[in-house]
């Protein structure tokens, strides 16, 4: 009779569950240090006492702004390792943590939802897995941002309490000052510049000329972002009110509805002019006479009447010269002209198109998309979707950056373990860690230029808009400028065809007449 031996099938291992943490710490560099040290201490013990979790890191980014997600670095690093599939859950302390904006928190919660990512948010003890609508998160989610407002009220509250006192101060020195104890002290070396300017420009000199003049001797420039003076520079200059010893504050402002915009404040709210707020280095005198004379010369030479902008405008460029087209009227019809060509026929060949010859080309452009949208948008999407995936983690630098920063992360979390234990000097965690901080901020920094290169997210959501453009609508028999500017980034105009360049970068070529 035969024998049997059973073999018993091996007992399957359960994977643990990768979980990570997201928190926002303070900006202050000590608060941030302990914060960052205490959270990493709580969320590692929570996670090391769940057998079935395994510890996936904690990703933190300064508390400057909550109300939007566009500088929080490393949130987005949190949301590139989920897609990457590193995470399999989040531990959030509370909703007003992860995203004090209900449309960003829906948004990011179902796009987890979509990858079976999990984010249980502890404070309001709600865990996204087990939602059967969203209906609380939403208005949990709007609590959030109203608390976020709050806030922000609050703060503008103050700032202009301070204001109305004249205990506001300037946070930035313009050319002629130096931040003293937070206060503005002229500067010797930069005052001679200021004075300079304003002599110049009363003596009949244009901004023009005095930042030439600047230019040409060498002197200090203005702003961090300029290599060189400008006229908008000198403009700056004669009529900032600080170099009387004055300070007009709130000339910009902040919207109180989201997303928060700064703004020129042109009467919207009040502004507050504190006088004697710190030593002039101009005299009143010198400042009003300069005012006056802007004055009178803008009279002269301001624009009789409002400059007519049309759909073209800043629209055509020469593809010979590669100069820009203006409008002009001949023959009582409405013809683009090439600047060059215009000057000098000789400095290039491109002659004048009447206006409706463009306004056909467009049609006939938008016509063709509309009609093989499957077979050029579609596929174009395709292709931008399939390169995100892989543009960035195909690089082995990335992934040599993301290892190191891993190990680092991992070094933190063993010393703060160690610390807690009291098994480390709290003065040697305190050195070790910063080294490694130090460390994780530069490959972090690294990281965000291997990635600058890639607008691919850009060109991808520019094309959404293109194809959203064209659903269900019916061919264009008519020029509508709305649409044109909302498709079209610029025509590169050459004398056998123009070249529609689209938003997302995508040329489409028509033959001209």
């Amino acid at each position: 009779m035969p024998q049997v031996k059973v073999i018993p099938p091996i007992a399957e291992q359960v994977k643990k569950l990768q979980v990570a943490a997201y928190a926002r710490v303070s900006s202050d560099s000590t608060d941030q240090m302990n914060s960052f040290a205490t959270q990493v201490n709580y969320y590692t013990a929570y996670i090391q006492s769940k057998e079935e979790w395994e510890f996936a890191g904690l990703y933190a980014d300064e508390a400057v702004s909550g109300t939007t997600t566009d500088k929080r670095d490393d949130f987005k690093r949190l949301l590139a390792d989920c897609h990457a599939g590193k995470i399999d859950r989040i531990l959030v302390k509370s909703i007003s943590r992860f995203a004090r904006n209900t449309i960003d928190c829906l948004q990011t919660v179902r796009e987890l939802q979509q990858l079976g990512i999990t984010i249980e948010f502890e404070k309001e003890g709600i865990e996204t897995a087990k939602l059967g609508s969203e209906m609380l998160l939403s208005i949990l989610g709007a609590a959030a941002q109203e608390e976020s407002l709050s806030i922000s009220n609050n703060l503008k509250w103050s700032y202009r309490r301070r204001m109305k006192s004249g205990d506001f101060l300037t946070y930035s020195a313009p050319l002629g000052y130096f931040m003293k104890e937070k206060n503005l002290v002229p500067d010797p070396q930069e005052v001679p510049i200021v004075q300079y300017i304003f002599c110049s420009y009363l003596a009949g000199k244009s901004m023009a000329e005095i930042a030439e003049d600047l230019n040409d001797q060498e002197m200090q420039v203005i702003g961090p972002n300029h290599n060189k003076w400008l006229r908008t520079s000198i403009q700056y200059i004669l009529t900032n009110e600080k170099y009387v010893g004055d300070t007009l504050v709130q000339k910009r402002y902040t919207t109180n509805t989201l997303p928060f915009q700064r703004k020129v404040n042109q009467g919207q709210i009040s502004k507050y002019y504190i006088h004697n707020s710190h030593p002039a280095i101009i005299s009143k005198d010198i400042f009003e006479a300069a005012q006056t004379l802007w004055k009178e010369r803008n009279a002269i030479h301001a624009p009789k009447g409002k400059m007519q902008q049309f759909a073209l405008t800043q629209k055509m460029q020469c593809g010979i010269c590669g100069s820009m087209f203006h409008r002009h009227r001949v023959n009582h019809k409405n013809c683009w002209f090439c600047y060059q060509h215009r000057e000098n026929k000789d400095l290039c060949s491109m002659g004048n198109i009447y206006e409706e010859e463009i306004y056909e080309s467009f049609l006939t452009v938008y016509n063709k998309l509309l009609d093989n949208q499957d077979f050029i948008l579609k596929p174009v999407l395709e292709q931008l979707l399939e390169l995100q995936g892989k543009a960035t983690f195909t690089k082995p630098e990335f992934t040599d950056i993301q290892n190191q920063i891993a190990r680092l992360t991992r070094q933190n979390h063993t010393l703060a373990r160690l610390q807690s234990k009291g098994c480390m000097d709290s003065a040697f965690f305190i050195e070790k860690s910063n080294h490694n901080n130090k460390q994780i901020e530069e490959l972090r920094q690294k990281l965000q230029e291997l990635q600058k290169p890639d607008n691919l997210s850009d060109k991808i959501d520019q094309t959404k808009l293109l194809l959203e453009l064209l659903d269900k609508t019916n061919p264009m028999l008519e020029f509508d400028p709305t649409v044109f500017k909302r498709m079209v980034h610029k025509i590169i105009v050459f004398p056998q065809k123009f070249c529609f360049q689209l938003i997302n970068g995508l040329i489409l070529e028509e033959k001209r007449d």
